[in-house]
């Protein structure tokens, strides 16, 4: 519970960093995807996950999302704040490696645990055909996840597809 405390007041410092930009450094936003898991057979979920940030600095984005997944009969949702660096490959296209790192809770046949996790969002492209709108797509991503009541680190390396938009306001 006193991880959950440091992370919402992370975040509210980070949000008043984030509202103090000049207007149109912000942005409102979400994925949606599939993600592909390997292990004991081969399965798929879906994912959806809404977010809000803004630019903090030139080229630094700072977010925070939420999530929701569902893959195997296992529920999860995470509160992930995230940061991310835009590398300009060519006019409107840009490659955005980015980190995350939050709470999670699943649940799955009437079990409940929570967790943090650490991603790495590997090859991460985002493309902004006009001033106000971006349409983004993360290919590969690195997790680890570690959950209340497990000795074990869950790592994946996953390709865990999913494309989104965003509105820059």
């Amino acid at each position: 519970m006193k991880r959950f405390f440091i992370v919402v007041v992370a975040i509210l410092l980070g949000c008043s960093v984030v509202s103090a930009q000049q207007k149109g450094d912000k942005y409102f936003g979400g994925m949606a995807g599939i993600a592909i898991q390997a292990g004991d057979g081969v399965g798929a979920g879906f994912i959806i996950q809404p977010e809000f940030g803004g630019f903090v600095a030139d080229k630094c984005k700072l977010g925070i999302s939420a999530g929701y997944a569902i893959s195997g009969g296992m529920h999860t949702f995470t509160l992930t704040p995230n940061f991310s660096y835009y590398i300009r490959l060519c006019d409107n296209v840009y490659y955005t490696p980015g980190i995350e790192a939050g709470l999670a809770m699943a649940a799955a046949r009437g079990a409940v645990a929570a967790g943090v996790g650490v991603g790495l969002q590997l090859f991460s492209m985002e493309f902004r055909p006009t001033k106000h709108f971006g349409f983004t797509a993360n290919l590969v991503s690195l997790n680890f996840v570690g959950m209340e009541g497990s000795a074990a680190i869950n790592f994946d390396l996953g390709v865990n597809p999913t494309v989104g938009l965003k509105y820059y306001f």
